[in-house]
């Protein structure tokens, strides 16, 4: 009588614990077959999307490139001498800059913005004060376009940005991996306070972003050079 009041999914474990029990008593090879059953998971049809959706996440190269650089983050904050954000090291501000090629250090790709952007994501979440260079002074509104208030055009960014560290880095990329290494480095002094290493493989997520590259304009010798001021 009491049975009949058990929800399916509690029905289910008692039935396969009597399962088990009968097999590691009187089954032959009870062990394996009772591993078997164990490994065998059974989930309502309406679940069976969301988990394959799941498995796809978990599995996917956009999925492990976002680890790698949680990683990178995590050692950044470690290596840190005082990394409370709110009286440490960083507690003035901080600017994230895209990463470049090592080999020419104004050539930079998707893979350098990616890096860049997620970093600013990671320390934002561990409650650190990060300013975003890119703000527009301004949002421009274009139909059937969108609002953006994102831009690297000189005339619609400030001048100025009050921060007391800069967090940049390179990549090298070689022929099966990519090694990056990221640095926070203190505004006024340029003194290192910060620095992580990752290898990442190279794959096919890796090589699309390395091949949108993009190089700054070579400057000119008498060319006036537009720099954003760094404040403390």
């Amino acid at each position: 009588m009491i049975i009949k009041y058990y929800s399916k999914g509690v029905y289910m474990v008692v039935l396969q614990a009597v399962v088990l029990l009968f097999l590691f008593l009187f089954g032959p090879s009870g062990s394996a077959l009772a591993f078997q059953v164990y490994e065998k998971e059974t989930f309502p049809p309406y679940l069976e999307p969301e988990k394959q959706r799941v498995k796809e996440v978990q599995g996917g190269e956009a999925h492990a490139l976002l680890l790698q650089v949680r990683n990178m983050a995590e050692e950044l904050f470690a290596n840190l001498e005082d990394p409370d954000p709110l009286g440490g090291d960083l507690a003035d501000g901080l600017l994230v800059s895209t990463f470049v090629d090592i080999n020419k250090l104004y050539r930079t790709s998707s893979f350098g913005r990616y890096l860049a952007g997620q970093l600013m994501n990671e320390f934002q979440r561990s409650a650190y004060s990060v300013k975003d260079m890119r703000k527009s002074t301004s949002v421009m509104v274009q139909e059937k376009r969108g609002e953006f208030g994102l831009s690297r055009d000189v005339d619609e960014v400030a001048a100025n940005h009050s921060a007391g560290a800069m967090l940049t880095g390179t990549y090298l990329v070689g022929e099966n991996e990519i090694i990056v290494n990221a640095r926070i480095l203190e505004n006024e002094s340029s003194t290192l306070l910060s620095s992580a290493t990752v290898i990442f493989p190279r794959n096919t997520l890796g090589n699309l972003m390395l091949q949108d590259t993009a190089s700054a304009r070579k400057q000119q010798a008498d060319a006036v050079v537009y720099m954003k001021k760094l404040e403390r």
